[in-house]
């Protein structure tokens, strides 16, 4: 006999991640405009997590219109409103309900691994750019994370939430440590490849 899963398991609430969520989740730091969370997510989530301009506000009407958030509108000399979004205590209830529930596992999309796969349809160098250029965009990545790990530690190092915010960037460091490794195998492999094509051309 199969048991009825009660109402109050987040499982049954909550069917993978949405914008929603992700809003609730910032707006647990600290109220703010939709503004001001897309500029937080360029310095923090946004390095795992994209939301978009167009995607926050809907989500703010709506979660305002659930009562999971309130809106207070603050007055600007010379400048448009500001409204200011905070959490209400049933947002904050859908938050802790969403955490609890296990991130599901998804299959990423990665054009590069991708194009490399189907490798032998263009000349090697096609493919030894394409490493080259991730090469390089994991070693910005690398100063962005030890840059980004600097300013918690120094700037909110008292927040609460700055061990979990210095998990998310070890993280990262440790993708991009990792992607380093890999491009410097690929473009060895690349190499090796381009001199076996060579002996062979020789040889005929």
């Amino acid at each position: 006999m199969t048991t009825k899963k009660s109402s109050g398991d987040p499982k049954t609430k909550h069917k993978g991640t949405s914008t929603a969520d992700a809003v609730l989740g910032l707006l647990s730091i600290s109220p703010m405009s939709g503004y001001s969370m897309r500029t937080l997510i360029g310095q923090s989530i946004g390095h795992f997590w994209s939301e978009s301009f167009g995607q926050i506000y809907p989500a703010l009407k709506r979660l305002s219109a659930d009562g999971c958030v309130v809106r207070k509108t603050e007055r600007q000399k010379g400048r448009p409103d500001r409204h200011v979004y905070s959490l209400t205590t049933k947002g904050r209830t859908r938050l802790e309900e969403w955490l609890e529930v296990a991130p599901e596992n998804e299959v990423p999309r990665n054009e590069l691994l991708l194009k490399l796969f189907f490798g032998s349809q263009v000349p090697l160098h096609v493919s030894r750019r394409n490493v080259e250029q991730h090469v390089e965009r994991q070693r910005h990545a690398l100063k962005a994370y030890e840059e980004i790990g600097r300013q918690i530690e120094t700037e909110r190092k008292d927040d609460p939430q700055a061990p979990f915010w210095l998990m998310t960037v070890n993280y990262g460091r440790c993708y991009s440590d990792a992607m380093l490794k890999w491009g410097r195998e690929t473009l060895k492999e690349l190499d090796a490849l381009e001199e076996r094509r060579k002996k062979k051309t020789k040889k005929k």
